[in-house]
C-alpha cells in the first residue's frame, strides 16, 4: 500500500487527475443540492460591502437565510472589490482560489513541520504530488466542503496564519495575526502561540496591524465601527442561535445537551479548555514541536469561542497532516486520533444533524442528537490532552528556540537544521 501511494505522488500526472476528478465531483455533488452554488456567506461579504456607507451594515439581512454582517468595518472594506464582479465570476473566481489556499495550508503545515521549503531538516520526496494529493482530498473534509458551499473566509485565514508561522520575518508573522484578526476577530488567539515563544516582537506586531485595521475602519465609517466594537461584538447570538448543531464550541454542545444556553456551567468549562491549551501548546513548544503547538493554539481558540461553526474547524486538515507527517505519527494515540478526525469530518454528522433541525426549534434534541452534536468539541479536548501528554513525556530540549526550524524525532530528541 505504501508503495502504491509512493508511485502514485511521484507521478507527473496522476495526482493531478485526482484533483481535475475532485473538481468535477465537487461540481456534481454541488449541483445535485437543493440550493446550487449559493454560496450564502460570501452573499453577506459581497451586500456588506454594498451597505458599508449607507449606515446599514450591521442593521441589514442578506435573504432568503435573513443573515446579518457580523464582521469588523475593516472586512466591508477589503470585501468592496468583490462588488465590482459579476456573481456568477466571482463564486467561481472564490471557489477557485479557496482550493489555492488549501494547497497553501498543505505546503506551510509541511514546511512548519520541517518536511518542506528550504534546509528543510526532513524533506519529503515528491513535495508537488503530495500537495496536489493532500488539494484533492482535503475539500472532503466536512469543515472544508462546508466552507466552499458557504463561500466562507475560513481557508484564506488558515493559510494566511499558517504562511505567517513559517514566514522568516517576525514582522510578517505579526502581520498575519493582526491582519486575520482585523477581518474576523477569533484569528487573535493566534498570539498566543507568539507569547509563549515569547517571540516579542511578533506579538507587537499583531497588535500594531490589527490597531491598524480598527483605525483603517474608523475613519471610513467611524459610528459603525465604535457600534461594533463596544456592542455587537459582544452577542454571540447575533451571528446565530448558540443551541444549532451548527454550533460546534463547548458553548453549543453544552447548550444542546442541557435543552438551554447555561452560560455559567459554559464559563467554567472554556477556563478549564482554556488552561488545558495553554499547557498542550506549552508542552509542544517546550520539546520544539512548533506544528503541534501553533495547533493546540487554535483548538482552544475554537472550543472556547462562544460560536465555532462546524466550518470554522478547517484546522482539522493541517492537523491530519501533523498525524501524518509530524514527529508522533507512529505513536498509536496519533493513528487513532487521526482515525477518528477522519470518521467525524468524512461521515459528514454535524450536516446530517444540521439538516434534522429547525431555526425555530428549540435547544433541546433527541438524546442521540445530543450526544453526535458534540463530536468536534470532544474530539477538540482529547486532541489537546494528547497533544499535550505525549509532548510532555518527551526528552527534548527546554526552551528551543523559536527561530529554529526545530522538529522532534520520533524519540522525542530534537533535530535543527
Amino acid at each position: 500500500m505504501r508503495g502504491a501511494l509512493e508511485r502514485f505522488v511521484a507521478s507527473s500526472w496522476a495526482p493531478w487527475a485526482l484533483l481535475a476528478l475532485t473538481l468535477v465531483l465537487h461540481v456534481l455533488a454541488t449541483l445535485a443540492g437543493t440550493d446550487a452554488f449559493a454560496m450564502v456567506d460570501l452573499k453577506v461579504y459581497v451586500e456588506g460591502a454594498q451597505h458599508l456607507f449607507d449606515g446599514t451594515l450591521y442593521d441589514f439581512f442578506s435573504e432568503p437565510l435573513h443573515l446579518p454582517f457580523t464582521y469588523p468595518t475593516f472586512s466591508a472594506v477589503i470585501f468592496t472589490p468583490m462588488t465590482w464582479l459579476p456573481w456568477t465570476v466571482l463564486r467561481v473566481l472564490w471557489q477557485a482560489a479557496s482550493f489555492g489556499a488549501i494547497a497553501v495550508i498543505a505546503y506551510c503545515t509541511l514546511r512548519l513541520l520541517g518536511r518542506a521549503g528550504p534546509a528543510a531538516p526532513h524533506p519529503l520526496a515528491n513535495l508537488r504530488g503530495i500537495v496536489v494529493t493532500i488539494t484533492a482530498l482535503g475539500l472532503w473534509l466536512e469543515p472544508v466542503r462546508t466552507t466552499f458551499n458557504y463561500g466562507q473566509i475560513n481557508l484564506f485565514l488558515c493559510a494566511l496564519l499558517l504562511a505567517g508561522a513559517v514566514a522568516s520575518k517576525e514582522w510578517l508573522a505579526g502581520a498575519s495575526v493582526g491582519l486575520a484578526a482585523g477581518i474576523k476577530l477569533t484569528p487573535a488567539i493566534t498570539g498566543l502561540y507568539y507569547l509563549l515563544q515569547r517571540r516579542w516582537s511578533a506579538v507587537v506586531w499583531a497588535i500594531v496591524f490589527f490597531a491598524g485595521t480598527v483605525a483603517f475602519g474608523a475613519v471610513l465609517v467611524p459610528a459603525e465601527t465604535v457600534r461594533f466594537f463596544t456592542k455587537l461584538m459582544f452577542d454571540p447570538g447575533r451571528t446565530g442561535p448558540v443551541w444549532s448543531a451548527i454550533n460546534q464550541s463547548l458553548r453549543g454542545a453544552i447548550a444542546r445537551l442541557a435543552g438551554q444556553d447555561l452560560t455559567a456551567l459554559w464559563l467554567v468549562a472554556a477556563a478549564l479548555a482554556a488552561v488545558l491549551g495553554v499547557w498542550a501548546a506549552w508542552a509542544c513548544l517546550r520539546v520544539g514541536d512548533r506544528t503541534a503547538g501553533f495547533l493546540a493554539v487554535q483548538v482552544t481558540g475554537l472550543l472556547i469561542s462562544p460560536i465555532s461553526w462546524s466550518h470554522h474547524w478547517v484546522w482539522v486538515l493541517p492537523l491530519l497532516l501533523w498525524c501524518l507527517f509530524g514527529p508522533r505519527r507512529r505513536r498509536p494515540a496519533v493513528r487513532v486520533l487521526a482515525a477518528a478526525w477522519f470518521l467525524a469530518t468524512c461521515s459528514y454528522v454535524v450536516s446530517l444533524l444540521i439538516a434534522q433541525q429547525y431555526i425555530d426549534q428549540p435547544a433541546s434534541r433527541p438524546g442521540w442528537q445530543s450526544a453526535l452534536g458534540t463530536v468536534y468539541p470532544l474530539l477538540g479536548v482529547i486532541t489537546l490532552g494528547v497533544l499535550g501528554v505525549l509532548a510532555f513525556r518527551a526528552v527534548g530540549p527546554i526552551g528551543a528556540s523559536s527561530a529554529d526550524s526545530v522538529t522532534p524525532s520520533e524519540d522525542g530528541r530534537s533535530g535543527r537544521s
